[in-house]
C-alpha cells in the first residue's frame, strides 16, 4: 500500500471536514514524506504551506488520519523533500479551466480503463455502449446519457471512453469536464469578457464527456451555453457523452428542450452492484493495489458493508490494507471486523422501534410529534411513510402495531404506506440512498 494512496484517501475523507477549494488550494499540494507506524510526516512545498497548514488544518488531519488508518495519528509538517505528488497533472491545469486530452498529454485519470471496470449485469447495457463508442461507433449512440447513483462507476466509464478513443484515435480533440467546472469557466469568460474564447475552447472539440449534468439545474445561463454547446457539436456529428444522476425525465428545473435533446441517442443506466459484483470489484481492485486480499475477506465485506457505493468499498479496502500494514496482521476475516468496525452490519444488533423513528426524524430533520400528527404535508408524509416501511422490513411489526405508532393510524393507512414505499423502493435511487443511509445509521457503529 503505498503513501499516495493513503493521502488520497485522507483527502478525500476531508472534504467533510473541509472546503474543497481549502483541500485544492492548501492540502493536495502536501505529501506523505514518512510514515512510520503512528509518526507521519507531512512534506510542504514552502514555509509559507508549513504554517498555514500548522494553524488552520492539522487538527483536521490528524482527525482524518485516525478515522482512516485507525490509528493514534502524531502528525508533523516539514519543509522540503517533497516526493513527485499524486495530483501532478490535475495541478498542471488552472483552476475552473476544462480538461483537454490529446496525444501529448491526459487530463484524465488512467487509472480508469475498461480493464479494470467490473462489468456485470447491473452495468452492462452502459458499458457495452460505452465500449462500442470508444471503437469509433461515434454517431450511433449519440448523446450517450447514462444515469445511476452516486458512487456506481458513471465516472469511471466516461474516463475508460477517453483513454481507449486517444489509444486508438491520438490526433482526436477529448474534452472531459463536470457541469460545475463548465459553470465556473463561463462565470470567469463573463466577467474577464472573452466568452468567445470560451465558446470556442468548447465547440471545436471532437469527443465532449460531460459529468453530472443535473447541477446545470436551475442555472439559466450555464444551460443557455451549454444548450448552444449541445447543438454545435452534434450539428457537427460530435461525440456528446453525458452522466447524471437521474433519468432526463427526472431531473427537477431542467428545460424540456434539453431533456428532449439527450433522448436523441441512447439513455442507459447503472444499477447498484450485487453482492457477487461487489466481491469481484474488490478483488480486481486488491489486484490492482498489489494487495493479495483472500476471497473469503472480499466477500465478507460485500455482504457486511451497507454501501451500493463502489467508492466506498474501494475506500473500506485501502483503510483495510492499512490497518494490517500498521498493526502487522494479516488479511482476515477478524482483520476485517476490527478495521471495518465502524462500517460493517452489527447482524446481532438489537434496534427498537424508537430506534427506527428517531433515525428517520433524524434524518428528515422532523419532530416525532409531527410524524405522529394529522399532517399530511409531504415533508411529513414522506418520512412517515419511511418510517412505516422500515418497522414493517425490520422489524415485521403487524399492520395494526406499526398505526399505534402513529397516533392510530388504521390497518389500511399503513398498508398504504408501506406499499407506496415498496413499490418504489426498486427503481427509485433516492429511497435506495435513505434506506441504505439509515440502515447504516441503526446497524453499523457510529
Amino acid at each position: 500500500m503505498d503513501e499516495s494512496s493513503i493521502w488520497e484517501e485522507v483527502l478525500k475523507n476531508l472534504q467533510s471536514e473541509l472546503d474543497e477549494s481549502e483541500i485544492k488550494t492548501w492540502l493536495e499540494p502536501l505529501t506523505i514524506a514518512e510514515l512510520r507506524g503512528d509518526m507521519i510526516t507531512l512534506s510542504a512545498p514552502n514555509k509559507f504551506y508549513k504554517k498555514w497548514t500548522d494553524d488552520k488544518f492539522l487538527k483536521h488531519i490528524k482527525k482524518v488520519f485516525n478515522n482512516t488508518l485507525g490509528i493514534d495519528a502524531d502528525v508533523t509538517v516539514v519543509v522540503g523533500g517533497v516526493k513527485k505528488p499524486h495530483t501532478q497533472e490535475a495541478a498542471s491545469v488552472p483552476a475552473g479551466a476544462p480538461v483537454y486530452v490529446h496525444k501529448n498529454g491526459s487530463g484524465l485519470n488512467r487509472d480508469y480503463t475498461f480493464a479494470n471496470f467490473v462489468a456485470g449485469g447491473s452495468n452492462e447495457f452502459s458499458f457495452s455502449a460505452c465500449e462500442a463508442v470508444s471503437e469509433g461507433q461515434f454517431m450511433q449512440y449519440n448523446p450517450l446519457f447514462i444515469y445511476g447513483g452516486s458512487g456506481l462507476g458513471k465516472t469511471h466509464l466516461m474516463h475508460a471512453v477517453g483513454n481507449r478513443i486517444l489509444e486508438k484515435f491520438p490526433k482526436m480533440k477529448v474534452l472531459y469536464i463536470t457541469s460545475e467546472t463548465f459553470t465556473n469557466d463561463m462565470i470567469n469568460s463573463l466577467r474577464t469578457r472573452k466568452m468567445e474564447e470560451f465558446q470556442a475552447r468548447y465547440r471545436t472539440i471532437d469527443v465532449l464527456l460531460f459529468d453530472d449534468v443535473q447541477f446545470l439545474s436551475g442555472k439559466q445561463r450555464s444551460t443557455e451555453e451549454f444548450f448552444n454547446t449541445f447543438n454545435a457539436l452534434y450539428d457537427n456529428q460530435k461525440q456528446i457523452i453525458i452522466t447524471s444522476d437521474k433519468t432526463p425525465a427526472e431531473i427537477p428545473d431542467m428545460e424540456d428542450r434539453l431533456k428532449s435533446r439527450f433522448a436523441w441517442g441512447l439513455i442507459a443506466d447503472i444499477q447498484p452492484p450485487s453482492t457477487e459484483e461487489k466481491t469481484a470489484i474488490l478483488m480486481k481492485r486488491a489486484e490492482f493495489m498489489g494487495l493479495k486480499l483472500p476471497g473469503e475477506v472480499a466477500l465478507f465485506i460485500a455482504e457486511n458493508m451497507i454501501t451500493e457505493n463502489v467508492r466506498e468499498l474501494m475506500g473500506a479496502l485501502v483503510r483495510l490494507s492499512a490497518f494490517a500494514s500498521f498493526h502487522k496482521r494479516g488479511l482476515t476475516i477478524d482483520l476485517a471486523k476490527d478495521a471495518l468496525d465502524k462500517f460493517i452490519v452489527k447482524k446481532d444488533k438489537m434496534v427498537s422501534s424508537d430506534d427506527i423513528v428517531n433515525a428517520v426524524c433524524k434524518y428528515f430533520n422532523v419532530k416525532m410529534a409531527d410524524l405522529r400528527s394529522k399532517k399530511r404535508t409531504k415533508s411529513i408524509s414522506f418520512p412517515r411513510q419511511i418510517a412505516m416501511y422500515m418497522l414493517r422490513e425490520k422489524l415485521n411489526l403487524s399492520l395494526q402495531e406499526v398505526g399505534s405508532i402513529f397516533g392510530g393510524r388504521d390497518h389500511s393507512t399503513v398498508l398504504h404506506a408501506v406499499n407506496s414505499i415498496a413499490g418504489k423502493h426498486e427503481e427509485s435511487k433516492e429511497i435506495q440512498l435513505i434506506i441504505s443511509t439509515l440502515e447504516k445509521d441503526l446497524y453499523c457503529q457510529s
